[in-house]
């Protein structure tokens, strides 16, 4: 378990002055970054190969808000650990050790010379603390597919900033939420959310946002590439569901 403790500021908060989703997804990641650091060689490996962390998915659960001037505590464990991917939970409590935010994610090891995914030696896994998976949340699947059905609506093309940007110079994972977000009908409040991440967007490339409603409570926004006439052979950068507390899971 590696822990960090931060104070909820206004930036950190949506127009309802609750912490936002994104910035509970900045902690975690943080939390996360910071975790892996503090494993030594398992970093000095990753330097000295030029090896990368990239995530895969993650699922948050928002169980209560947090709030401006909150005390807050990110809490961060792995749970299984493969040559070439990995599962963690990582939690967020307030000062009183009351649940904040649930969530998992997973993550896969990329050759940044070779831009494919690579093993980790076996020695230097065994050298990584193992927690036990938390068992507070339901596990939803990793993988979002898109419905056969036709989307509820597109959008028009928004940009990728380059103050969207990460040091490895893809668009940082929270911001997809950010602009998935932007997307959901008006009023409607999350509860679980869930994204897979397909391909990195870089600076230059334009999202299209496409929208799915799955059922009443749950809806699915696609982040695209613009693609050819019509739409048609668009990748897909992240597919991101959002649940409402009244959708059965």
């Amino acid at each position: 378990m590696f822990e960090i403790t931060r104070t909820v500021g206004s930036s950190h908060l949506d127009e309802k002055g609750e912490m936002r989703l994104s910035a509970a997804v900045d902690f975690m990641q943080d939390c996360c970054c910071f975790q892996l650091d503090s494993e030594k060689e398992l970093t000095e490996y990753f330097h000295a190969n030029h090896v990368t962390m990239f995530l895969i998915s993650r699922q948050i659960n928002l169980v209560k808000p947090a709030h401006y001037g909150d005390r807050i505590l990110i809490r961060t464990s792995i749970y299984q650990f493969r040559p070439s991917y990995g599962y963690r939970n990582t939690m967020i409590y307030n000062d009183k050790e009351e649940l904040l935010v649930s969530s998992y994610a997973g993550g896969a090891f990329i050759d940044l010379d070779k831009g494919c995914s690579t093993a980790v030696p076996r020695h230097l896994m065994e050298t990584v603390p193992m927690d036990a998976k938390f068992e507070g949340m339901e596990y939803l699947p990793r993988k979002i597919h898109l419905p056969k059905m036709p989307a509820e609506r597109s959008f028009s093309p928004t940009p990728v900033f380059r103050y969207y940007l990460d040091h490895n110079q893809h668009m940082n994972n929270a911001r997809y939420l950010d602009i998935a977000q932007e997307y959901l009908p008006a009023g409607f409040k999350t509860e679980t959310c869930r994204i897979e991440y397909k391909t990195a967007a870089k600076y230059g490339d334009s999202l299209v946002p496409v929208r799915y409603e799955i059922q009443p409570g749950i809806w699915l926004i696609s982040l695209q590439s613009e693609g050819g006439k019509d739409g048609e052979d668009r990748q897909i950068f992240a597919n991101a569901e959002f649940r409402a507390k009244s959708a059965s899971l």
